[in-house]
């Protein structure tokens, strides 16, 4: 985990996703409470992982972000399924 600025640790993690490459995952917590989660999103690469949760550190730092779920740029995967199929 690395220490933001202010109240907040943030943290990072890679997992393989369906099609070979990776999705980063962030996560910002409280830092006198690890176990609660302040926001998360994740992105293709470590780089705009990086980026996004360092936008949402300064809008959580500001009082312009409530916290939860932040869309992220990947468009997600959708398959339309016909009668269940």
């Amino acid at each position: 985990m690395e220490q933001g600025p202010g109240p907040y640790v943030i943290s990072f993690q890679a997992e393989p996703s369906y099609n070979g490459r990776h999705r980063h995952h962030w996560m910002i917590c409280r830092a006198q409470n690890p176990e609660e989660l302040v926001s998360w999103g994740h992105e293709l690469t470590h780089e705009l992982a990086d980026a996004a949760a360092g936008k949402e550190l300064q809008d959580l730092s500001a009082g312009l972000a409530q916290g939860g779920h932040v869309r992220t740029t990947i468009k997600p995967f959708t398959r339309h399924l016909v009668h269940g199929y």
